[in-house]
Parts: structure tokens; sequence; C-alpha cells
């Protein structure tokens, strides 16, 4: 009895000093919470959010701390910081309604229609008569009914939206799609109208800025564009990409000496002109040459004042001229003296640069290093490690230190550019997607940035956003041909011919040799698209009677003739142009190449060895002569001598390799075969298919644990591609880890795009069968059977065999 209370006591006295312990820790986060309060109200917003994390080390349940931390990092425009934040407190108390409206406001705002959708509508079952929730609500129906191109949705949702408006005149989420709306109806005078108005509303809000340049651009009033990107410049004086959109439209309008007197302009008699005299210096370089870059450079740099920064950027054009070992040098002797400081680390960044290009990783690294030892946070050397990390599969690293760099920079296009990498490698389509998305927003619809989300729409099918995201870089800098380009092409994909002919006559009018090939092609597409082809032919032929097409015209007509199926013709025209041209190698390959798809591979076959004879570095008449060997099943003993000769010659050639390694792969030497696709890999980690085909090998043939984690993390760019050899690699990766439904989720569609590839139907088959689905599985293995050779005997064809029986044997019943 004595030990039992004995031991009572000490357990009551246990019990006592933790509740003691729980109430002083609530109380110290409370303490940490108010004092959080108190910097915020004192303007120290820093210090505040220091002390409201360590809120959350002690009690990380603290609803008030956790939201005004969200809220106070939304406030600084650290969006992604404040989602999380917002996330989390959905998360531990799912009902709280500010919560709820944060994350669909922002994801409306970000264009991630789904996940505003997905939170407004659990906000509404909370609070279903909030007219703000149904406004942001009609707002992402709106951004659906665009992403899936429906007319019908958008009418509907564009009448909520008026009539929420009416009621809530203030909500820029409304305007926003109104103005949208007017934009694609192309009222751009009433349009103008309701941005003038929300501006009212919101004076600082860039998009609409953006979106007044784009209309003023639209309507022809060249003035008002310059106007009112002066008035950006003025009014966003810490908003460099402002500064350079103004440049890039005097640039379009070939107003050279506007663009050079503007940036001398920002010169001044002050201290502190480094960075407005290197603007200048860029701008020399581009536009009038290396030469007057640096002779502007040379007054800048003198005995009294030998400036570091203008030294080392004048080492940098002598290094893009070819000088790279005296510009290296340069460096390091500026560095020899420097006391270290924000502009010694930028000119150890430029020394890592070079020594990353002519291939001193190692030099460049420890560079970068050097750094981040002084300033954790210095975003160029961040964006330098990222990179590499991104090479290295290390997309989780890159991600974390990219945040860091976005946190001291939050509207820096490269950096949200490289997330946007980081998250393609890892696999994350959406937010990949968003983080393109922002850096076009971020850097004034540059055309760099807006073609590289455009080009990601258009892979997704988007094509309406990405003409939306072309077009609106186009009223920024009309003209370039880098927008003009793809923007017809997808006016030729969706079979818009009257806009495509639009674009090829902007491209005419422009007048440069470099733009003529994209336009005849253009015009012979537009053609050829309406079955015209006869048309085409005669538009590329009149062409080269008039003496306006070189010889790329005439290899169109060619090309022309064996699109429309007349290869007698495209022979004829070939040979003819063979006996203009005879010692041309273009025409004379032309000619080998026209022959093999008519059916005379042996004088193709001649000529391509003959081609080769000349200079055995012809690597197209190599490939062209393996694909014609490779295309005779009874000369498939000669492939191995005939790449490795090719080889033997270009030592390097990826092509050649990638042949060899599916020479060694149907040889059954698996191992070679991986050991070609991983050399490939550490040379181009960011090719797709050597990717793929790594990840398909080791995943396929080596079922140890290393080799499928090794396959994991080279295939996670794959999720979600939407490709099915691409959906079939990651889904049976997937499979093996025991992840059957992402599983699932890839093999079912690659299944669907691959009917009748067997090892893709056995994957799913046995996804399937993990799943409990037996029936499914048997009949997907009896429809991969049927694509078998009766004589297969790989281990595959065992494997689906074996399977059969084994279903059967248990008395399993196909599903129909």
């Amino acid at each position: 009895m004595t030990l039992r209370r004995t031991l009572s006591a000490i357990s009551l006295a246990l019990a006592l000093t933790v509740l003691a312990a729980c109430d002083s820790s609530e109380e110290r986060a409370e303490k940490y919470y108010q004092s959080g309060l108190e910097y915020l109200q004192a303007g120290d917003v820093s210090r505040a959010l220091i002390e409201f994390r360590n809120v959350f080390k002690l009690n990380g349940k603290h609803k008030e701390a956790r939201r005004t931390y969200a809220k106070v990092e939304r406030d600084r425009g650290n969006i992604r910081e404040a989602f999380s934040q917002y996330l989390r407190l959905v998360e531990q108390f799912p009902d709280d309604l500010d919560g709820l409206r944060a994350l669909s406001e922002i994801a409306a705002q970000n264009n991630d229609w789904q996940s505003a959708t997905r939170y407004v509508t659990r906000a509404l079952a909370i609070s279903p008569g909030d007219q703000g929730l149904q406004a942001i609500k009609a707002v992402a129906d709106y951004g659906l009914a665009i992403d899936a191109n429906s007319p019908g949705d958008q009418v509907k949702a564009v009448q909520e939206v008026r009539e929420l408006r009416a009621v809530l005149p203030d909500d820029l989420l409304l305007r926003r799609v109104i103005i949208s709306d007017l934009i694609r109806a192309q009222k751009n005078t009433e349009a103008l109208q309701e941005i003038e108005s929300a501006l009212l509303i919101a004076p600082l809000d860039r998009g609409l800025y953006a979106q007044r340049l784009s209309l003023y651009a639209a309507l022809g009033d060249d003035q008002a564009v310059e106007s009112g990107l002066r008035d950006m410049v003025t009014r966003f004086p810490d908003a460099p990409e402002m500064k350079a959109a103004l440049i890039r439209w005097y640039v379009s309008r070939k107003e050279f000496d506007k663009a050079e007197a503007h940036l001398r302009a920002q010169i001044t008699d002050d201290t502190g002109n480094d960075d407005a005299i290197l603007e200048l210096v860029r701008f020399l370089a581009t536009y009038r040459g290396t030469d007057a870059a640096v002779a502007e450079l040379g007054k800048h740099i003198t005995a009294q004042d030998p400036n570091p920064i203008f030294r080392s950027t004048r080492a940098s054009f002598l290094f893009d001229l070819g000088q790279r070992d005296e510009s290296i040098a340069e460096m390091r002797d500026i560095l020899k003296t420097a006391q270290p400081s924000a502009e010694t680390r930028r000119i150890k960044i430029g020394l890592a640069q070079m020594l990353n290009i002519t291939g001193n990783v190692v030099g460049a690294r420890a560079l970068v290093e050097e750094v981040l030892a002084e300033d954790s946070g210095d975003a160029e050397a961040l964006k330098l490690k990222a990179g590499w990390l991104i090479l290295g599969d290390q997309a989780g690293e890159a991600i974390t230190i990219l945040r860091n760099a976005l946190d001291q920079n939050p509207r820096d296009p490269t950096i949200m550019t490289l997330m946007a990498q980081a998250y393609e490698r890892d696999g994350n389509r959406d937010l990949l997607r968003e983080m393109l998305s922002l850096a076009v927003e971020a850097s004034n619809r540059a055309p760099e940035e807006s073609l590289r989300y455009a080009q990601l729409l258009a892979s997704e099918g988007k094509f309406i956003p990405a003409e939306g995201v072309l077009i609106d870089a186009l009223r920024i800098a009309p003209g370039n041909p880098s927008l003009l380009v793809p923007l017809g092409q997808i006016y030729l994909h969706v079979k818009d011919w009257p806009r495509a002919t639009t674009v090829a006559d902007a491209l005419e009018k422009i007048g440069s040799n470099a733009t003529r090939a994209d336009v005849i092609n253009m015009r012979a597409a537009i053609l050829a698209g309406q079955k015209q082809t006869d048309e085409a032919i005669g538009y590329l032929e009149g062409l080269t009677d008039d003496g306006s097409g070189d010889l790329s015209t005439k290899i169109a007509i060619i090309r022309a003739h064996l699109a429309n199926g007349d290869d007698a013709r495209a022979l004829a025209y070939s040979s003819k142009l063979l006996a203009q041209y005879p010692d041309d190698p273009t025409v004379r390959f032309t000619d080998a190449a026209v022959r093999a798809l008519t059916g005379d591979s042996a004088t193709a076959e001649t000529e391509y060895r003959a081609l080769i004879d000349e200079d055995p570095k012809r690597l197209p008449a190599w490939m062209a002569l393996f694909r014609l060997v490779a295309a005779d099943p009874a000369r498939a003993g000669e492939l191995p001598a005939l790449v490795d000769t090719a080889l033997a010659a270009l030592p390097g050639s990826g092509e050649l390799l990638w042949a060899k390694a599916g020479i060694l792969e149907r040889q059954g030497d698996i191992d070679g075969a991986i050991a070609i696709y991983e050399d490939l890999y550490r040379e181009n980690s960011a090719n797709p298919i050597v990717a793929n085909n790594l990840a398909s090998l080791l995943s396929n043939h080596h079922p140890d644990a290393d080799s499928i984690a090794r396959a994991e993390i080279v295939a996670r760019r794959l999720r979600g591609s939407g490709n099915p050899p691409y959906q079939d690699t990651f889904g049976w990766i997937a499979f093996l880890r025991g992840n059957y439904q992402d599983a699932l989720a890839e093999l079912e569609p690659a299944a669907a795009g691959l009917p009748e590839d067997a090892s893709v139907q056995y994957h799913l088959a046995m996804t399937y069968a993990a799943l409990g689905r037996l029936p499914e599985a048997l009949a997907r293995l009896r429809l991969a059977s049927q694509h078998l050779a009766p004589d297969d005997s790989s281990d595959m064809a065992k494997a689906i065999r074996n399977e059969i029986s084994r279903l059967e044997s248990t008395g399993v019943n196909a599903a129909n």
C-alpha cells in the first residue's frame, strides 16, 4: 500500500510538472505572439516574423499567430509562403473561413482555377451567402471555362461576374474578368475604360498598367504606349522590368537613339551610378557593337579610379569575343586586391560563370561557396548553385535555396524561371506552370519569359491562353520574331488560316534574312493546310523563278511534293536540282534522302557513303545511312560495326551513342545500354528522352532497391507529362515502389495511348492485380499476349504468360 501511494504521488507530481510545462510553453508562445504584434505596430516586420516563428516552435497550433504570419507574408508579396501558411491553418482548423478565403483568392489571382474552386467551395459551405466568396467562385468558373474552351460556360460566368460587380464594385478579381472578357471580344475601348476605373481602386497594381499598355498598342496609339511606359518607370522606380520594357519598346521601333538617350539620362553626377552605366553598356554592346561598349567603359576606368566592376564587365565582353584566357586572368587580377564587399562578390560570380562555361565547374563552385559564406542570401550565387543542383537531380534542395533567393528578390523573373525548372525536374507541373506565369508578370511580359510560358501552355493543348501570352508580349515588343513565329505556329496548329496569314505578313514586313525562311514556310503551310498543295508548290516555285527563293526554298518544294504523295515529281525536281548543283553537299544529301523515301535504297546508300568518304564528320549522312540499313531486317548484323565506325569519326556524338545504346539493348546487353545512357545523362540531364530511356531500362531490368530509387529520381519529371511512353515509365516505377494509385493514374492513359505495346499492357495489368482488380488484370494480360510473337521467349513474354496461367488457375474470369 505504501509503495502504491508513493508511486501515485510520483505520478501525480510528474503529471503536474508536465502540465506546468505545457502551461509555461503556451504562455511563452503567447508572449512571443504579443511581442510580434508590437513589432508589427511599430513597423518592424522582420522582427515580427521572427517572433511569430518562435510562437510556432512552442505552439504549432496557435491560430491567430498562424493567420497573422500568413497575412504579413502575403502583404509583403511573399505569396508562396503565405499560401503555405494559410494551407497549414486550414489543415489544423478546417472551418477557418479567413484561411479558406485567402487560399481561394491567392489561387484565383495566380490562375490556379482548380485550387480556387476547391477552397472556395469549402468556404461557401460554411458561409453560403458570402458575396465575396461567390465572386471568387464566379471568377474561377470563368477561368475553367477559358481553359476548357467552352464559350457557353464563359458567357454564363461573365454574366454572373457582372451581376456581382454591381454589388461589389471594389472587387478587383471581378473587374479583371470583365476586362479580360472585353479584350477577348476585342472591345478594346470599353476594356480601357474598365482599366481606368480599376486603377482608381488599385493605383499601384502593375498588372493593370501592363494591360493598359497592351490595349494602347492594340489601338495603335504608339504615343500612349510610350507615355505609359515612361509613367511606369517613374511610378515604380525600384522595378527594373519597367525600364527594360521601355527600352524593348524603343528597340522594337528601331528608335535606338531614344533608348540610348533614356539610359544616359539615368546617369547622374552623383556617386552610385554603376548600375545605370552598366545598363547603358549592355545596350551599347547589343545595338551599337562591342567596341562602343568597351569604349564607354573606358571612359569610367581611370588610373585614379580603376573601377573593378567596370574592369570586370570589360573582361566579360572580351570573354564573349573569344579572349577567354585573358578575361579570366583579368578577373583573377582584380580579385587579388579586392576587399570583401558586395562588389567583390559580384566579380567572383562573374568569374564563376566564366569558369563554368570553360568547364572548370570545380573552380566555379568554389567561388560560389566563397560568396555564400560571406552572404548566404546572395541571389546570383544562389541561382548558380540551384542550377547545378537541378542538373544533379537535387530538385528539393534547389527549391529550398531558390525560395530563400526569392524572399530577398520577390520580383526576379530569373529566380522564378529556375524554380520552374526545379519543379519540372521534381515532376510538379502545377508549380512549374505557376512559376512560369509569375515570371511573365515579374518581367513585364518580356519576350523570353513569355515564350517559355506560352510553349508550356501549347504543349498542354492550351492554345488560347498561349496565344494570349504571346499577344500580350508582342504589344510591348511589336514585331519581335521570337514571338511572332511561335504565334504563327499556334495558328497553323489550330487551323486559323487568316490569323496565320496576318502573322506571316508581320514577319515579311520585318524584311530580315533571319525571318525569310519562316515567312516562306508559314505561307506554304497555310496553303497546304487548306488542301491547296498545288498552290503551295506554285508559291514556292514562284519564289525561285523570280530569284527571291534560295536553296532552302527549292528543298521546300521537294518536301511539298512528298507531303502531297507525289513521289515522282519530288524525285524529278530533286534530280533537276542535283544537275544544277552537282557538288553541293546539301543537294546531294537531299537527293539521296528522296531516293531512300521513294524506294531507290541502293542509290541513296551510295550517295550517303560518298558524302561520308569526303568528310567523315558529316553526322546527318551517318544517321541517314544507319536508318537506311536498320530498315532492312536482313542487315541488322551490319549495324554494330557501322555505328562503331561512325563513332570513331565522331566519338562524342549523342545521336550515334543513342543508336549504339539501342543496338546493345536489342542484343540483350542491358548494362551496356544503361552505361551509355548514364554517360548521356551526365552530359545533359535536362534531356527528357534520355531520362525516360535510362529510367525505363533501370526499372525494367534492375529490380534491386538502389536501381529503382535511382530510376525514380531520374523519372520524376515525367510525372503528369501526358506523353504515353513517359507515363508508362513513371507509372511502372510507381508500381515498383508500391504507390499503386499513382501508378494507375499514369498507366491507364499510357495503355490507352500505346494499345499495341505488350509491356505497357502488362504494367497496367500488374497494377490492377495489386489493387485487387483481378478480372481487369486478366483481361489486360490477355490483350498483352495478343501482341507477343509466338516465338517470343523474352522475360517479359514469360512473365505475361505465367501471370495469365496463375490467374486462370485461381478461377479468375476476365472482365469484359
